[in-house]
Protein backbone atom coordinates (compact mmCIF):
# COMPACT_ATOMS: atom_id res chain seq x y z
CA UNK A 1 0.00 0.00 0.00
CA UNK A 2 3.17 1.86 0.44
CA UNK A 3 4.24 1.72 -2.68
CA UNK A 4 1.38 2.53 -4.09
CA UNK A 5 0.88 5.82 -2.02
CA UNK A 6 4.15 6.60 -3.74
CA UNK A 7 3.18 6.19 -7.00
CA UNK A 8 5.26 2.69 -7.78
CA UNK A 9 4.57 -0.80 -9.02
CA UNK A 10 5.89 -3.99 -8.46
CA UNK A 11 9.57 -2.63 -8.69
CA UNK A 12 8.22 0.47 -6.38
CA UNK A 13 7.10 -2.26 -3.32
CA UNK A 14 10.20 -3.89 -3.61
CA UNK A 15 12.05 -0.62 -3.03
CA UNK A 16 9.97 -0.18 -0.40
CA UNK A 17 10.13 -3.46 1.41
CA UNK A 18 14.18 -3.12 1.10
CA UNK A 19 13.89 0.27 2.32
CA UNK A 20 11.73 -1.19 5.39
CA UNK A 21 14.19 -4.14 6.25
CA UNK A 22 17.14 -1.83 6.28
CA UNK A 23 15.12 1.15 8.32
CA UNK A 24 12.22 -0.83 10.21
CA UNK A 25 12.27 1.61 13.18
CA UNK A 26 11.25 4.46 10.85
CA UNK A 27 8.98 2.11 8.22
CA UNK A 28 6.96 1.56 11.57
CA UNK A 29 6.84 4.94 12.29
CA UNK A 30 5.30 5.86 8.57
CA UNK A 31 3.11 2.83 9.00
CA UNK A 32 2.00 3.98 12.08
CA UNK A 33 1.00 7.82 10.27
CA UNK A 34 -0.69 5.30 7.62
CA UNK A 35 -3.16 3.24 9.96
CA UNK A 36 -3.69 6.51 11.94
CA UNK A 37 -5.19 8.08 8.99
CA UNK A 38 -7.12 5.30 7.23
CA UNK A 39 -8.46 4.78 11.03
CA UNK A 40 -9.59 8.38 11.48
CA UNK A 41 -11.14 8.64 7.75
CA UNK A 42 -13.07 5.51 8.71
CA UNK A 43 -13.98 6.68 12.40
CA UNK A 44 -15.72 9.58 10.85
CA UNK A 45 -17.57 7.65 8.02
CA UNK A 46 -18.73 5.59 10.49
CA UNK A 47 -20.11 8.24 12.87
CA UNK A 48 -21.68 10.16 10.25
CA UNK A 49 -23.57 6.34 9.25
CA UNK A 50 -24.60 6.02 12.90
CA UNK A 51 -26.09 9.47 13.18
CA UNK A 52 -27.51 9.26 10.02
CA UNK A 53 -29.40 5.70 11.00
CA UNK A 54 -30.66 7.49 14.30
CA UNK A 55 -32.13 10.53 12.43
CA UNK A 56 -34.02 8.44 9.79
CA UNK A 57 -35.63 6.17 12.51
CA UNK A 58 -36.54 8.92 14.54
CA UNK A 59 -37.77 11.13 11.26
CA UNK A 60 -39.97 8.30 10.23
CA UNK A 61 -41.59 7.17 13.29
CA UNK A 62 -42.28 11.21 13.37
CA UNK A 63 -43.99 10.87 10.11
CA UNK A 64 -45.81 8.15 10.80
CA UNK A 65 -47.67 9.55 13.52
CA UNK A 66 -47.50 13.08 12.02
CA UNK A 67 -50.02 10.89 9.43
CA UNK A 68 -52.88 10.69 11.97
CA UNK A 69 -52.02 13.46 14.17
CA UNK A 70 -52.50 17.55 14.11
CA UNK A 71 -49.74 18.77 11.77
CA UNK A 72 -48.22 21.05 13.88
CA UNK A 73 -47.39 18.46 16.65
CA UNK A 74 -43.57 17.76 16.10
CA UNK A 75 -43.19 20.62 13.45
CA UNK A 76 -38.98 19.66 13.10
CA UNK A 77 -36.80 16.77 12.31
CA UNK A 78 -34.18 16.07 13.93
CA UNK A 79 -30.18 16.23 13.37
CA UNK A 80 -27.44 14.28 14.93
CA UNK A 81 -23.83 15.70 15.94
CA UNK A 82 -21.82 13.51 18.20
CA UNK A 83 -19.94 15.44 20.80
CA UNK A 84 -18.59 14.36 24.19
CA UNK A 85 -21.45 15.98 26.25
CA UNK A 86 -22.42 14.04 28.90
CA UNK A 87 -25.52 15.14 28.83
CA UNK A 88 -27.83 15.41 24.95
CA UNK A 89 -28.75 18.82 24.40
CA UNK A 90 -30.85 19.99 21.66
CA UNK A 91 -30.66 23.58 19.53
CA UNK A 92 -32.92 25.10 16.88
CA UNK A 93 -30.90 25.35 13.72
CA UNK A 94 -31.66 26.12 10.25
CA UNK A 95 -35.32 24.52 10.96
CA UNK A 96 -34.11 21.10 12.48
CA UNK A 97 -33.95 20.42 16.16
CA UNK A 98 -29.88 19.82 15.86
CA UNK A 99 -28.62 17.14 19.10
CA UNK A 100 -25.75 17.52 20.51
CA UNK A 101 -24.92 13.97 22.08
CA UNK A 102 -22.16 11.47 22.54
CA UNK A 103 -22.25 8.84 20.59
CA UNK A 104 -22.94 5.72 22.50
CA UNK A 105 -21.83 1.88 21.84
CA UNK A 106 -25.22 0.43 20.52
CA UNK A 107 -27.28 1.86 18.35
CA UNK A 108 -30.65 1.53 20.52
CA UNK A 109 -29.33 3.67 22.78
CA UNK A 110 -28.84 6.21 20.41
CA UNK A 111 -32.36 6.19 19.66
CA UNK A 112 -33.66 6.28 23.04
CA UNK A 113 -30.98 9.00 23.85
CA UNK A 114 -31.69 10.88 20.66
CA UNK A 115 -35.47 11.20 21.18
CA UNK A 116 -36.02 12.27 24.46
CA UNK A 117 -33.65 15.03 23.83
CA UNK A 118 -35.48 15.64 20.36
CA UNK A 119 -39.14 15.76 22.00
CA UNK A 120 -38.81 18.63 24.19
CA UNK A 121 -37.19 20.96 21.75
CA UNK A 122 -39.55 19.72 19.13
CA UNK A 123 -43.34 19.14 20.37
CA UNK A 124 -45.42 21.91 21.32
CA UNK A 125 -42.41 24.37 21.50
CA UNK A 126 -45.00 27.32 22.04
CA UNK A 127 -47.32 25.96 24.20
CA UNK A 128 -44.97 24.81 26.92
CA UNK A 129 -44.75 28.16 28.36
CA UNK A 130 -48.37 28.20 29.23
CA UNK A 131 -48.54 24.30 30.61
CA UNK A 132 -47.11 22.37 33.91
CA UNK A 133 -43.40 21.18 33.22
CA UNK A 134 -44.82 18.02 35.16
CA UNK A 135 -47.24 16.96 32.08
CA UNK A 136 -45.35 18.32 29.27
CA UNK A 137 -42.45 15.59 30.68
CA UNK A 138 -45.19 13.02 31.30
CA UNK A 139 -46.36 13.96 27.61
CA UNK A 140 -42.47 13.74 26.07
CA UNK A 141 -42.24 10.21 27.99
CA UNK A 142 -45.73 8.78 26.57
CA UNK A 143 -45.12 10.47 22.82
CA UNK A 144 -41.43 8.38 22.73
CA UNK A 145 -42.76 5.35 24.03
CA UNK A 146 -45.34 5.45 21.03
CA UNK A 147 -42.55 6.38 18.48
CA UNK A 148 -40.39 3.61 19.58
CA UNK A 149 -43.59 1.21 19.58
CA UNK A 150 -45.39 1.98 16.25
CA UNK A 151 -44.34 -0.88 14.40
CA UNK A 152 -42.32 -3.36 17.24
CA UNK A 153 -39.12 -2.90 15.27
CA UNK A 154 -37.15 -1.06 17.94
CA UNK A 155 -37.90 -3.43 20.85
CA UNK A 156 -34.42 -3.06 21.82
CA UNK A 157 -34.30 0.71 21.72
CA UNK A 158 -37.78 0.62 23.91
CA UNK A 159 -35.89 -1.62 26.11
CA UNK A 160 -33.50 0.85 26.80
CA UNK A 161 -35.92 3.75 27.08
CA UNK A 162 -37.43 2.23 30.07
CA UNK A 163 -34.16 1.55 31.56
CA UNK A 164 -33.11 4.71 31.12
CA UNK A 165 -35.88 7.30 30.52
CA UNK A 166 -39.42 6.21 31.68
CA UNK A 167 -38.66 3.85 34.37
CA UNK A 168 -36.31 6.55 36.52
CA UNK A 169 -38.82 9.34 35.57
CA UNK A 170 -41.73 7.38 37.69
CA UNK A 171 -38.97 7.48 40.51
CA UNK A 172 -38.95 11.38 40.83
CA UNK A 173 -42.12 11.41 42.52
CA UNK A 174 -45.53 11.06 42.74
CA UNK A 175 -47.00 13.80 40.98
CA UNK A 176 -45.26 12.84 37.76
CA UNK A 177 -45.77 9.21 38.22
CA UNK A 178 -49.67 10.03 38.41
CA UNK A 179 -49.50 12.15 35.20
CA UNK A 180 -47.66 9.11 33.11
CA UNK A 181 -50.62 6.94 34.37
CA UNK A 182 -52.83 9.38 33.53
CA UNK A 183 -51.67 10.35 29.96
CA UNK A 184 -50.92 6.30 29.52
CA UNK A 185 -54.64 5.76 29.67
CA UNK A 186 -54.96 8.49 27.71
CA UNK A 187 -52.93 7.28 25.51
CA UNK A 188 -54.24 3.49 25.19
CA UNK A 189 -57.54 5.14 23.27
CA UNK A 190 -55.63 7.19 21.28
CA UNK A 191 -56.32 10.39 22.31
CA UNK A 192 -53.50 11.94 23.66
CA UNK A 193 -51.53 13.37 19.93
CA UNK A 194 -55.26 14.08 19.04
CA UNK A 195 -57.11 15.21 21.41
CA UNK A 196 -55.20 16.73 24.38
CA UNK A 197 -52.02 17.69 23.07
CA UNK A 198 -54.34 18.70 19.94
CA UNK A 199 -55.93 21.24 22.22
CA UNK A 200 -52.51 21.72 23.84
CA UNK A 201 -51.26 23.14 20.36
CA UNK A 202 -54.39 25.55 19.90
CA UNK A 203 -53.51 27.14 23.09
CA UNK A 204 -49.38 27.70 22.45
CA UNK A 205 -50.81 29.20 18.85
CA UNK A 206 -53.30 31.83 20.87
CA UNK A 207 -51.12 32.62 23.77
CA UNK A 208 -47.57 32.85 22.17
CA UNK A 209 -45.74 35.10 22.75
CA UNK A 210 -47.55 36.66 26.16
CA UNK A 211 -46.14 35.30 29.42
CA UNK A 212 -47.91 32.64 31.16
CA UNK A 213 -51.37 33.33 32.71
CA UNK A 214 -51.33 30.93 36.31
CA UNK A 215 -55.33 30.50 34.81
CA UNK A 216 -54.06 28.50 31.67
CA UNK A 217 -51.63 26.41 33.56
CA UNK A 218 -54.44 25.28 35.69
CA UNK A 219 -57.02 25.19 33.48
CA UNK A 220 -54.74 23.02 30.96
CA UNK A 221 -54.11 20.73 33.98
CA UNK A 222 -57.86 20.29 34.59
CA UNK A 223 -59.11 19.60 30.87
CA UNK A 224 -56.03 16.83 31.06
CA UNK A 225 -57.33 15.00 34.21
CA UNK A 226 -60.95 15.28 32.41
CA UNK A 227 -59.88 13.92 29.30
CA UNK A 228 -58.59 11.07 31.63
CA UNK A 229 -61.44 10.33 33.45
CA UNK A 230 -63.58 10.38 30.38
CA UNK A 231 -60.96 7.48 28.82
CA UNK A 232 -62.18 5.54 31.99
CA UNK A 233 -66.08 6.09 31.17
CA UNK A 234 -68.08 2.96 31.07
CA UNK A 235 -70.25 2.58 27.35
CA UNK A 236 -73.58 4.55 28.24
CA UNK A 237 -72.58 5.88 31.86
CA UNK A 238 -73.97 9.05 33.13
CA UNK A 239 -71.54 10.09 35.82
CA UNK A 240 -69.03 12.44 33.17
CA UNK A 241 -69.15 14.80 31.53
CA UNK A 242 -68.86 15.10 27.54
CA UNK A 243 -68.37 18.60 27.77
CA UNK A 244 -65.59 21.22 28.98
CA UNK A 245 -66.36 24.63 29.62
CA UNK A 246 -63.54 26.73 30.44
CA UNK A 247 -62.24 30.21 29.50
CA UNK A 248 -59.09 28.30 27.33
CA UNK A 249 -60.77 24.84 26.52
CA UNK A 250 -64.20 24.48 25.16
CA UNK A 251 -64.36 21.15 24.42
CA UNK A 252 -66.73 18.32 23.57
CA UNK A 253 -66.93 14.91 23.01
CA UNK A 254 -69.48 12.78 21.15
CA UNK A 255 -69.17 9.06 21.13
CA UNK A 256 -70.54 7.89 17.72
CA UNK A 257 -70.95 4.04 19.12
CA UNK A 258 -74.61 3.09 19.09
CA UNK A 259 -75.25 0.79 16.22
CA UNK A 260 -79.23 0.60 17.33
CA UNK A 261 -79.40 4.83 17.26
CA UNK A 262 -77.06 4.76 14.12
CA UNK A 263 -79.65 2.02 12.42
CA UNK A 264 -82.87 3.14 13.58
CA UNK A 265 -81.86 6.76 13.33
CA UNK A 266 -79.03 7.35 11.30
CA UNK A 267 -76.74 10.57 11.84
CA UNK A 268 -79.53 12.92 13.07
CA UNK A 269 -79.24 13.01 16.92
CA UNK A 270 -75.88 12.78 16.24
CA UNK A 271 -75.29 15.86 14.17
CA UNK A 272 -78.17 17.96 16.21
CA UNK A 273 -75.69 17.03 19.36
CA UNK A 274 -73.18 18.71 17.03
CA UNK A 275 -74.63 21.47 15.96
CA UNK A 276 -76.11 22.37 19.41
CA UNK A 277 -72.13 22.45 20.35
CA UNK A 278 -71.36 24.85 17.97
CA UNK A 279 -74.39 27.62 17.78
CA UNK A 280 -75.71 27.17 21.39
CA UNK A 281 -73.21 25.63 23.61
CA UNK A 282 -69.96 27.92 21.14
CA UNK A 283 -67.84 24.92 21.87
CA UNK A 284 -64.19 25.78 20.43
CA UNK A 285 -63.58 22.30 19.35
CA UNK A 286 -66.18 19.04 18.75
CA UNK A 287 -64.40 15.61 18.58
CA UNK A 288 -66.63 12.95 16.89
CA UNK A 289 -65.33 9.63 18.04
CA UNK A 290 -65.64 5.91 16.91
CA UNK A 291 -64.09 2.65 16.21
CA UNK A 292 -64.30 -0.35 13.64
CA UNK A 293 -68.10 -0.37 12.21
CA UNK A 294 -69.07 3.04 12.99
CA UNK A 295 -65.73 5.02 11.47
CA UNK A 296 -67.61 5.40 8.53
CA UNK A 297 -70.40 7.07 10.39
CA UNK A 298 -68.28 9.55 11.74
CA UNK A 299 -66.80 10.27 8.61
CA UNK A 300 -69.98 11.17 6.77
CA UNK A 301 -71.28 12.91 9.45
CA UNK A 302 -67.86 15.28 9.51
CA UNK A 303 -68.72 15.52 5.99
CA UNK A 304 -72.07 16.85 6.39
CA UNK A 305 -70.75 19.43 8.93
CA UNK A 306 -68.08 20.59 7.10
CA UNK A 307 -70.81 22.08 5.24
CA UNK A 308 -71.82 24.47 7.86
CA UNK A 309 -71.09 28.09 7.79
CA UNK A 310 -70.19 28.32 11.66
CA UNK A 311 -67.33 25.57 11.41
CA UNK A 312 -64.10 26.32 10.40
CA UNK A 313 -62.30 23.03 9.50
CA UNK A 314 -63.14 19.27 9.71
CA UNK A 315 -60.11 17.26 10.32
CA UNK A 316 -60.17 12.89 10.34
CA UNK A 317 -57.67 11.17 12.28
CA UNK A 318 -58.00 7.06 11.28
CA UNK A 319 -55.26 5.21 13.65
CA UNK A 320 -55.01 1.91 14.93
CA UNK A 321 -55.47 0.87 18.48
CA UNK A 322 -52.28 0.39 20.66
CA UNK A 323 -51.72 -3.64 20.98
CA UNK A 324 -52.65 -3.73 24.28
CA UNK A 325 -56.37 -2.40 23.73
CA UNK A 326 -57.69 -5.58 23.52
CA UNK A 327 -56.23 -7.00 27.07
CA UNK A 328 -56.50 -4.25 29.06
CA UNK A 329 -60.54 -3.20 28.08
CA UNK A 330 -61.47 -7.19 27.16
CA UNK A 331 -62.79 -5.17 24.22
CA UNK A 332 -61.87 -6.87 20.41
CA UNK A 333 -61.37 -3.29 18.16
CA UNK A 334 -58.38 -2.76 16.64
CA UNK A 335 -58.95 0.90 14.72
CA UNK A 336 -60.43 4.26 15.84
CA UNK A 337 -61.34 7.78 14.21
CA UNK A 338 -61.39 10.93 15.72
CA UNK A 339 -62.71 13.96 14.07
CA UNK A 340 -62.29 17.35 14.88
CA UNK A 341 -64.91 20.13 14.37
CA UNK A 342 -63.26 23.51 14.90
CA UNK A 343 -66.00 26.18 15.47
CA UNK A 344 -65.56 29.57 13.15
CA UNK A 345 -66.01 32.35 16.05
CA UNK A 346 -68.29 34.90 14.56
CA UNK A 347 -68.83 37.05 18.24
CA UNK A 348 -71.83 36.74 19.52
CA UNK A 349 -74.00 35.94 16.55
CA UNK A 350 -77.18 34.47 16.90
CA UNK A 351 -77.46 31.20 15.05
CA UNK A 352 -79.79 31.84 12.16
CA UNK A 353 -83.71 31.84 13.21
CA UNK A 354 -84.30 27.84 10.76
CA UNK A 355 -81.27 26.80 12.67
CA UNK A 356 -82.66 27.66 16.17
CA UNK A 357 -86.01 26.29 15.66
CA UNK A 358 -84.10 23.27 14.91
CA UNK A 359 -82.14 22.75 18.01
CA UNK A 360 -84.86 24.20 20.21
CA UNK A 361 -86.84 21.12 19.01
CA UNK A 362 -87.43 18.48 21.53
CA UNK A 363 -87.56 14.34 19.73
CA UNK A 364 -87.51 11.22 20.94
CA UNK A 365 -84.21 10.29 19.43
CA UNK A 366 -82.33 12.80 20.94
CA UNK A 367 -78.69 12.54 22.90
CA UNK A 368 -79.53 12.49 26.77
CA UNK A 369 -78.42 15.61 28.32
CA UNK A 370 -75.33 15.63 30.01
CA UNK A 371 -75.06 15.56 34.26
CA UNK A 372 -72.57 18.04 34.71
CA UNK A 373 -69.78 20.42 32.91
CA UNK A 374 -66.50 20.74 33.53
CA UNK A 375 -66.98 24.75 34.04
CA UNK A 376 -64.04 26.29 36.11
CA UNK A 377 -65.86 29.22 38.13
CA UNK A 378 -61.98 30.73 39.59
CA UNK A 379 -58.46 30.06 39.65
CA UNK A 380 -57.90 28.66 43.23
CA UNK A 381 -61.16 26.27 42.83
CA UNK A 382 -60.19 22.89 41.52
CA UNK A 383 -62.72 20.98 39.45
CA UNK A 384 -61.72 17.53 40.52
CA UNK A 385 -60.77 16.39 43.67
CA UNK A 386 -57.85 14.01 45.21
CA UNK A 387 -59.59 11.22 44.15
CA UNK A 388 -60.15 12.86 40.62
CA UNK A 389 -64.20 13.22 41.46
CA UNK A 390 -65.84 16.33 40.03
CA UNK A 391 -66.12 19.39 42.99
CA UNK A 392 -69.51 20.79 43.01
CA UNK A 393 -69.29 24.75 41.82
CA UNK A 394 -70.52 27.65 44.36
CA UNK A 395 -74.34 27.40 42.43
CA UNK A 396 -74.98 23.85 42.77
CA UNK A 397 -73.93 24.32 46.39
CA UNK A 398 -76.56 27.12 46.81
CA UNK A 399 -79.26 24.92 44.93
CA UNK A 400 -78.92 22.59 47.87
CA UNK A 401 -78.96 24.50 50.50
CA UNK A 402 -82.51 26.76 49.21
CA UNK A 403 -83.71 22.94 48.19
Amino acid sequence: MIAFLLGGGVLGGLGVLLWAVNYPDKAEKVAGWIVALVSKVYKKADRTAVALKVQGDINDARESLLASAPAGLIERKIKIKWTGAEEAEALLKDGEVLVCMEKADHHEQNVANALMAFLPRAMLPMARRYLDPNRMKAADLIVAKGLLDQDGSKVGALSVFFRDHLDPARNQGADLGTKIDELDAIDLQGWLVRLVLAEYLRLGEELHPGEPDPEAIREAEEFARWVHKLSAREPGAEDTSMNFKGRYFRVAVIFVGIKGRLLDEGLKPYRKRAKRGIYKDEFDSIYLMARDDNMEAVEALGANLEKDGRVASVTNYRYPLRADFKSRYGLNRDRSIITCIRRRRVGDAAPPAEIDEELSLVEPGDLPEETWEANPPKVDQPLFDEENEPIAGENEDAEEKAA
